[in-house]
C-alpha cells in the first residue's frame, strides 16, 4: 500500500471496507528449511533402525513361538511405515506453494499423521484378538529368546524415539514418535513376559502383554487422531481460546467490533487467522498503524502467522454481520 492508498475518502457515516493484504509473518511458524532437512535425517536414521530390528523380531518371534514378540515386529513394521510415510511428509512440507495449492503441501503432515494413527489403532485390535485366541488356547513360548530380541528392540526403539522427541508440535512427527514409543513399551512388555514365562512357565503372560500395551497404544493414538480431525476441520487450534483471541483484538487501540473471526490451523505449526476489524473514520484514515498492530499482537501473543483482515467503518452498512454477497439463483440452463 502506499501512504495515498492508506487513506480512503469516505464521507461521515457512509460504510467502508479496505482489505487488508494478508499477513505471512513467520514469526508463527514453527520449522524452516533448516528445522525441516534436520527432522528428514532424524526420520531416515530412525527408519534404519526400525527396518533391521523389524527383521530381528520377526525371526525371534517365530523361533520362539511368541505372540508378543511378534506383535512387537508387527508395530515395528509399522514404524517403518510410519516414519517412511512422515519423511515424504517432511519433503513435501518444503516445496513452495503454486496457484492451484497456495498453501503448499503443508497438510500433507496432518494426513500421514491420521493415517499412521489409523493404522495404529488396527494392529492393536488384530493383537488383541489374537491374544484372546491364545488365551484360550494357550502355546508353549522360548522365554530367554524372547527376552534377547525383545531388548535389542528396546533399544533400537528407544535410540529412534529420541531422534524424535525435540519434535513434538509438529502432529506427524509426533505420530511417528508414538509409533517408536509404543513399541519400546511393548519391547519392555515382552521382555517382562519372557521372563515370567522363562521362570514360571506360564502361558498367559504373552498374550496378556500384548493386550495391555495394545490398549496403551491405541488410547494414545486416538488423541492424535482427534487432533488431526480438527486440523481437517478446520476448529480453531488447540490450546488457543476463541473468545480469548477476540478479546484481545478489541483491546487494540481504534479497534470498536469485531466479527467473522475464523481461526484455523493450515499444519500443526502454521495457524491462520481471517477477520473483519470495525473502526472509527478517525482510525481509518492511517489504516497501517492499526493493521500492523493487529499483526504483531496476534504473532506474538498467539503465534499466528497467516493474518488476512477487513476494515470496516464502525456503524457502518457491514458493521456486526458477515456481509455475505448473495449471488441470487443459478441461471437455468438454455435448451
Amino acid at each position: 500500500m502506499t501512504p495515498d492508498e492508506n487513506k480512503p475518502n469516505v464521507a461521515v457515516g457512509s460504510p467502508v471496507a479496505v482489505q487488508a493484504q494478508p499477513s505471512h509473518d513467520h514469526r508463527g511458524h514453527g520449522h524452516g528449511h533448516d528445522g525441516a532437512e534436520s527432522s528428514a535425517a532424524r526420520l531416515l536414521l530412525s527408519l534404519a533402525l526400525n527396518l533391521l530390528i523389524t527383521i530381528l523380531q520377526v525371526i525371534g518371534g517365530l523361533l520362539a513361538n511368541s505372540l508378543g514378540l511378534l506383535s512387537d515386529a508387527a508395530h515395528n513394521f509399522s514404524d517403518v511405515v510410519a516414519l517412511g510415510l512422515s519423511y515424504w511428509a517432511v519433503r513435501l512440507g518444503t516445496r513452495p506453494p503454486t496457484p492451484r495449492r497456495t498453501f503448499a503441501y503443508k497438510r500433507a503432515e496432518i494426513l500421514v499423521a491420521l493415517f499412521n494413527s489409523t493404522v495404529l489403532v488396527a494392529i492393536s485390535v488384530y493383537i488383541v484378538i489374537e491374544a484372546v485366541r491364545r488365551i484360550m488356547h494357550p502355546q508353549s513360548v522360548h522365554g530367554l529368546l524372547v527376552v534377547g530380541f525383545a531388548a535389542a528392540g528396546l533399544l533400537a526403539n528407544g535410540l529412534a524415539a529420541l531422534l524424535l522427541r525435540s519434535r513434538q508440535k509438529d502432529l506427524n512427527l509426533r505420530s511417528a514418535f508414538l509409533h517408536l514409543v509404543g513399541d519400546a513399551f511393548t519391547s519392555v512388555g515382552v521382555m517382562v513376559s519372557g521372563i515370567i514365562v522363562y521362570v514360571t512357565s506360564w502361558p498367559y503372560a504373552d498374550p496378556i502383554v500384548s493386550v495391555v500395551v495394545s490398549a496403551w497404544i491405541s488410547r494414545e493414538a486416538f488423541e492424535i487422531i482427534r487432533g488431526t480431525v480438527t486440523v481437517l476441520m478446520e476448529g480453531i487450534p488447540e490450546g488457543l481460546e476463541f473468545s480469548e483471541i477476540d478479546r484481545a483484538m478489541l483491546e487494540v487501540p481504534g479497534v470498536r467490533g469485531v466479527h467473522d473471526l475464523h481461526i484455523w490451523s493450515i499444519s500443526s505449526n502454521d495457524l491462520a487467522l481471517s477477520a473483519h476489524i470495525e473502526a472509527d473514520e478517525a482510525a481509518l484514515s492511517e489504516t497501517t498503524p492499526l493493521l500492523t498492530a493487529l499483526k504483531e499482537m496476534l504473532a506474538e501473543r498467539f503465534r499466528i502467522g497467516h493474518i488476512t483482515l477487513e476494515l470496516e467503518l464502525f456503524g457502518g452498512d457491514c458493521a456486526g454481520s458477515s456481509c455475505e454477497i448473495d449471488f441470487g439463483e443459478p441461471a437455468e440452463e438454455v435448451e
